[in-house]
């Protein structure tokens, strides 16, 4: 299985998506692209474990994307699920996505941490939520993913590092933008 994000585009689509994730992180292989090559892995082995057919580029688009907003330089005065969603809009509308495709991408990013189930909006919403929860809770929730697959995955793409950059993320957020903290659980 591929390891790296690098390993992992095939489309020019998710190309662009992770070169802008780079752009706004300040390079290739930080922690937070490990947490999306995670993501996209956990993602991926839900929906076969389950026989689900996703867009693949859908997916991989929206994990490279999810958190990518949460970085210095992105803020506006809506969150940063809501800002990920409007950057998705327009790396994807430019390249002439339909519209269901590009709201299953933008619905996933703007959704990833929803309190209930995101299924009506699209398997590839789904899917992000729960493997994000998976990632960020190390293994202990796995949705019928494996723990010691989900192990075997943290060493293949490494979470150094991944907590400490979430939280300064977070905490300058909360500075410097905080009425937009409650709409990461409920966006509009």
């Amino acid at each position: 299985m591929p390891n790296t994000a690098d390993e992992l585009v095939c489309t020019d689509a998710e190309r662009e998506c992770l070169a802008e994730v780079r752009r706004l992180t300040g390079g290739a292989g930080g922690p937070l692209e490990n947490h999306n090559v995670r993501a996209f892995r956990i993602a991926e082995r839900l929906a076969e474990r389950r026989g689900l057919k996703v867009d693949r580029e859908v997916l991989l688009c929206a994990a490279h994307l999810h958190d990518a907003r949460l970085y210095p330089g992105a803020a506006t005065d809506a969150s940063y699920v809501e800002d990920g969603a409007r950057l998705a809009e327009r790396l994807l509308g430019a390249r002439g996505w339909r519209a269901g495709k590009l709201r299953r991408c933008t619905d996933a990013i703007e959704r990833h941490h929803e309190f209930r189930p995101q299924w009506k909006r699209g398997v590839e919403v789904e899917l992000l939520r729960r493997a994000d929860l998976v990632d960020i809770a190390g293994g202990l929730v796995t949705f019928g993913a494996g723990r010691g697959w989900v192990r075997a995955l943290r060493h293949e793409a490494p979470r150094r590092g991944f907590y400490r950059e979430i939280g300064w993320l977070l905490i300058r957020a909360a500075r410097d933008r905080p009425a937009t903290l409650p709409r990461i659980f409920a966006p509009r």
